[in-house]
């Protein structure tokens, strides 16, 4: 963990002023060449909701010095922020030329917090003293945190004014003799600034203490949000009635039911209680729509959405008995607020929560349910009864909607009251109502009131919600039933892609319904809609056009079994449910529905004579499994296309138009040969080829396609001809991942900048192609496992987003080329080829890389790296023994390479006496070192460990190899070390040099305690496969253990 400021806890917020008298100038004035003051971030959709204050533009300003930190630390940490959502003030984004340091205070006091880098050369800018005064002042008369960051210096250095700090504050005091009160006002910001609680960079993982000062931020940051949105109407009483229920406090564990009926707001007071909740309990989960969320995804999905807060990452479950059982193994322990919403069957609560036992003290399992007699029945002893709301209430949401304020409008009142009056409170019918009658006349009002008042509102909701339905046009209403027939949850701009295609106007019309309150579009960009809108969507369709869109598989099997088609038929959907089924269609099964538009058959279809064709208006066809060799033609109007695991050998011969076709995937599909001609398919933009396994040929006109924005053809192992130069200015994505047999990429034209993700890795490339370098877009690269020897730097030297690069594997490289600056992670390991030794090929890795680098090589670079005493040792080992082929993977101080032991291959006798062989492979292995009576620390280095080792999982699966080092005579220090990709077949040595400081073990060995214990042991690390009784697997066994206590002195001899 990132040490934080002297005496001072994390949690801790200064507050401080003292303004400069000099605080104008223009923009660089005062600093040095090498010296830039930057901020960083750039603004996030997804942080737009961070904090409700609207004084406040940005999350974090971010100050740093550019000559130290620029191109590493603060890259990174403003990267960080940028991904988590967290708006940053970026100076070279937001700064308009020729503004002054005013623009820049501005800036300060509209930041929620300021983060400050403060690093080597800090004080050498006037820029950066002016700015941290200013930031100093905002948290004091604003009351703003300030969050410094010690970057390889130590905070007392700062607060005293020492070394760098010292001599800096001296050059200023020469420059501005005439100005001493500058430079007093400037040391009094250092002293304040060094004596906040903050985060020391020094001897810690840069990638985890970036992650921890974001979780820092956001803890933070997260005490602005909202605890609900401020217009939910009477929930304050409601959430006031249920806490009670709960019983806060109390170490028992129990059930709570929310019961009422649809429509009256159950799931949002339910969310409100866990929210305001939520930082008394140490997991909060709250699973939405279990009813619907079980239908679609399954109970596994949910099980691991729930278990997915314990942070077990890439958490596998293969079945929901071991499921259940890893709730109870790993949440009895944890206490728990679990919100179960919408349940309807107590199947889904003995499944999730079958009982308070299943979890620790304090839990509390909140249920909300139409069903009072279902939660009696779960023995649920504390039933909130839910509601409707007060006339007053009422009155108020109504008005939200139909006036967009409080209150109504004086000439509507009476009209209002009656209309809440009909209602009777139910929130859901209300916002319908009143997103109905906005802006309308009052002849439409009294109309409403009319039909209204026929109505008995709690047992004809559906009616109530009916009238916001009557009131769209005929367009909008067949976008709204074809959303619940088929498109619900589904991404609102491929909805939008297929709708358009059927002169429905979806943007506007999709706007509409979403104003109206009968859609909601997540977060994700989904489209969704409440359960009782959906009902009401079914009742439609069942009362006015039965025949217009069928689910029913009998319904279906009548109409395409004895030709029996119907004009009206829009759409067929036969979905998961009726995959055992089977239909078996007549030749021109589809020849008489000339009116349907979308097709979805998930069953066994039985096409004895063929298949005549398809209709020609169909714009959504999926169709798994589909039986056929050929796509039947013409489908002159195809929007969207899926047939995974179909039979087909080609979709079409030679040149069709589909000037409509956006979307294929044939993924899975074996007996796929090539692709057609795509010249007169030139609106398409996503074709999914993967895991085509004996396609041989893609068509030269894809590489033609200007919309175009995907192509996957990953596990195309047979793949060996593809389009000689692509054209698609618009591609985004190209995977050739496992396409064994492709020797050569495409040519890229010039235009191509918005490719982002390229994966070739495990094709038979041996070059780049020389238009590589003008993929200037490119962020992801991988290219493990192929047949490169060498990476032009000419080809490198443009590619300045980039962030990943995978070599893995690739055995004939024998050299790297400078690297992109802002790499983020480098994955390089198992590069049998480089021709350098060990430690030329470490420096001339870090070295090109020219920052700190996170992933793969995670160490941090510096001057002094010759120096270091985990390299030293590696290096020395390296040449003693001449072990080839050896992977790097560089973790804070400490230093891991893996070697293949080859056959009998033993740990070197440098290790003994030691050295200790085992006649039963082990998982586990402790090795304890005797401290002698006259240890002095300062002498003694670190130590050295040799394991051989031994996999027991396939070839291609991942293990990890864990180290920690525990003082079992009462000491708090542990540490893990992990190592990824060790080398697959034959046995390996790892070696791990574990050094030792005054921050680590050492200094808890007093008294007594005069051992020291390390635990090593051999684990699956990234993805935790649950047996049957609920433990993890191991997948790795320990043959022999050799170690060596080293002090400096060893390196000489």
């Amino acid at each position: 963990m990132g040490k934080k400021g002297k005496d001072q806890t994390p949690e801790t917020t200064y507050n401080v002023g003292g303004k400069s008298s000099s605080t104008s100038g223009k923009k660089g004035k005062d600093r040095t060449p090498e010296t830039a003051y930057n901020v960083g971030g750039e603004s996030s959709s997804t942080s737009n909701t961070l904090i409700s204050s609207p004084e406040c533009k940005y999350d974090v300003f971010l100050s740093f010095t550019g000559k130290d930190t620029r191109l590493n630390f603060t890259d990174h940490l403003y990267e960080a922020f940028s991904i988590s959502g967290i708006r940053c003030f970026k100076d070279d984004v937001d700064l308009p030329k020729g503004e002054d340091l005013n623009y820049l205070f501005r800036a300060i006091e509209d930041s929620f917090c300021a983060v400050l880098v403060i690093s080597k050369n800090y004080a050498k800018s006037t820029w950066c003293l002016d700015e941290l005064q200013e930031i100093l002042e905002s948290g004091e008369k604003l009351g703003r945190r300030i969050i410094p960051i010690f970057h390889n210096v130590e905070p007392a250095d700062v607060r005293h004014q020492r070394d760098s700090f010292g001599e800096a504050l001296a050059e200023h005091e020469e420059k501005f003799k005439e100005s001493p009160t500058k430079v007093r006002n400037w040391r009094t910001a250092l002293s304040k600034i060094g004596n906040l609680s903050g985060w020391v960079t020094k001897d810690q993982h840069e990638a985890d203490l970036i992650k921890k000062i974001v979780e820092d931020v956001w803890s933070f940051l997260s005490t602005k949000l909202p605890s609900f949105d401020d217009n939910l109407v009477g929930i304050d009483s409601k959430v006031a009635d249920v806490i009670p229920f709960l019983e806060i406090g109390l170490d028992d564990k129990h059930f709570v039911g929310i019961w009422g009926m649809g429509g009256v707001g159950k799931t949002t007071l339910a969310r409100v209680v866990s929210e305001k909740l939520a930082d008394k309990f140490d997991i909060c989960c709250f699973l939405e729509k279990v009813k619907d969320a079980l239908c679609k995804e399954g109970l596994v999905y949910l099980q691991e959405s729930l278990l997915s807060h314990l942070k077990i990452k890439h958490l596998k479950i293969y079945d929901s008995y071991k499921g259940m059982k890893m709730i109870r193994s790993q949440l009895c322990k944890k206490k728990v607020l679990l919100v179960l919403d919408d349940i309807d069957d107590m199947r889904q609560l003995k499944d999730l929560a079958e009982s308070p036992k299943w979890f620790g003290k304090g839990s509390r399992i909140i249920i909300t349910t139409r069903d009072s007699h279902l939660l009696i029945s779960f023995d649920v002893e504390r039933i909130y009864k839910m509601n409707t709301m007060n006339d007053d209430e009422s009155l108020q949401m109504f008005s939200q909607k139909a006036f967009n304020k409080n209150h109504p409008e004086e000439k509507y009142l009476d009209y209002s009251k009656s209309v809440v009056k009909c209602v009777g409170g139910l929130p859901l019918a209300l916002q319908a109502l009143g997103s109905y009658l906005r802006g309308r006349r009052k002849a439409v009002w009294r109309d409403a009131l009319d039909k209204l008042k026929q109505i008995n509102p709690y047992k004809d909701i559906l009616q109530v919600l009916k009238l916001s339905y009557d009131g769209l046009d005929e367009k909008e209403q067949t976008i709204f039933l074809d959303i619940v027939f088929l498109y619900k949850d589904w991404d609102k701009n491929e909805v939008t892609k297929i709708l358009r295609a059927c002169d429905l106007n979806p943007i506007l019309g999709i706007e509409v319904l979403i104003e109206k309150t009968l859609l909601v579009e997540t977060k994700e960009g989904r489209l969704d809609m409440h359960e009782l809108y959906e009902d009401l969507g079914w009742f439609i369709i069942e009362q006015k056009s039965p025949n217009s869109r069928l689910r029913k598989y009998w319904e279906i099997k009548e109409v395409l079994e004895n030709n029996k088609g119907f004009e009206e038929i829009e759409a067929i959907v036969l979905g998961d449910y009726w995959s055992s089924y089977e239909i078996k269609l007549h030749p021109e099964a589809f020849s008489k529905l000339s009116g349907i538009r979308s097709l979805f058959l998930h069953c066994s279809i039985d096409l004895p004579r063929g298949l005549m064709k398809l209709s020609c208006g169909l714009k959504f066809v999926k169709w798994p499994s589909f039986p056929l060799e050929a796509l039947p033609l013409p489908l002159d109007e195809l929007v969207h296309l899926e047939m995974q695991q179909s039979n087909m050998k080609r979709l079409w011969n030679g040149i069709k138009i589909m000037n409509h076709l956006k979307f294929i995937d044939l993924s899975g599909s074996y007996n796929f040969i090539e692709t057609p001609d795509f010249s007169c398919v030139q609106s398409l933009e996503c074709l999914c080829l993967r895991g085509c396994t004996s396609l041989v040929k893609v068509h030269e006109s894809l590489g033609l396609l200007k919309e175009l924005v995907k192509v996957d053809l990953h596990g195309c192992e047979n793949l060996n001809s593809l389009p000689s130069k692509l054209e698609t200015n618009s591609l985004r994505v190209l995977d050739l991942g496992f396409c064994k047999k492709v020797e050569k990429l495409p040519e890229f034209g010039e235009g191509l900048k918005k490719l982002l993700h390229l994966d070739a890795s495990y094709t038979a490339l041996t070059t780049l192609p020389e238009s590589f370098g003008s993929l200037t877009g490119l962020r992801f690269l991988k290219l493990g496992a192929t047949d490169l020897v060498n990476l032009p730097t000419d080809c490198f030297s443009g590619l300045l987003g980039l962030v990943f690069l995978s070599l893995v594997s690739c055995t004939s490289l024998v050299s790297l080329p400078r690297l992109p600056p802002q790499l983020f992670r480098l994955e390089a390991h198992r590069c049998f080829s480089m021709k350098c030794s060990l430690d030329d090929w470490i420096l001339n890795l870090v070295t090109s890389l020219d920052h700190e680098c996170r992933g793969q090589t995670k160490y941090v670079i510096s001057d002094e790296i010759k120096e270091n005493i985990p390299f030293d040792y590696m290096r020395a080992i390296s040449s003693e023994y001449n072990w080839e082929g050896i992977e790097l993977d560089f973790q804070c101080s400490d230093f891991f390479a893996t070697m293949p032991s080859g056959e009998g291959g033993k740990i070197p006798s440098w290790f003994d006496p030691n050295i200790e062989y085992f006649e039963i492979p082990r998982k586990y292995h402790q090795i304890v070192v005797d401290v002698p009576p006259n240890f002095r620390a300062s002498k003694w280095s670190g130590i050295v460990v040799c394991l051989d080792t031994k996999r027991v999982v396939g070839i291609g699966e991942s293990i990890g190899w864990e180290t920690g080092l525990d003082h079992t005579g009462g000491g708090t220090f542990m540490r893990f070390l992990r190592m990824q990709g060790v080398l697959s077949g034959s046995d390996n040595l790892i070696v791990m040099v574990l050094e030792f400081n005054k921050e680590t073990c050492w200094q808890h060995l007093r008294g007594e305690n005069n051992s020291l214990s390390i635990k090593l042991c051999c684990d699956i690390m990234d993805e935790c496969f649950i047996s049957s009784n609920g433990s993890v697997l191991s997948v790795g066994v320990i043959l022999g253990c050799g170690w060596r206590v080293i002090c400096k002195e060893d390196i000489q001899n």
